[in-house]
């Protein structure tokens, strides 16, 4: 197990940041979570510090813009309603 921290940026229709949250989680290997999110895969998970639970990508979601390395991750994600979510994750 890994652990990352994984930002997300709401935003609105002309790129203005609404809002943010970030938490850190554990996931299996950072290879795996690549997939997930090339595959904008529904993963439901907690927090490993904090209060904040959730999924890596909500349902019906589309991943565009996806930009990775060894230790970074940046994606924008749009849920089924067309909302824009910027997604900045960092291994660590």
């Amino acid at each position: 197990m890994i652990r990352v921290i994984e930002t997300n940026l709401s935003m609105d229709y002309e790129n203005n940041i609404k809002d943010h949250q970030s938490r850190v989680i554990e996931i299996d290997s950072w290879e795996e979570f690549i997939d997930e999110i090339i595959n904008a895969k529904t993963v439901l998970r907690n927090s490993s510090i904090g209060s904040l639970h959730g999924c890596t990508i909500p349902r019906q979601s589309k991943v565009e813009n996806l930009i990775y390395d060894d230790i970074h991750l940046s994606c924008d994600v749009y849920n089924f309603a067309g909302m824009k979510t910027k997604k900045l994750v960092y291994k660590i």
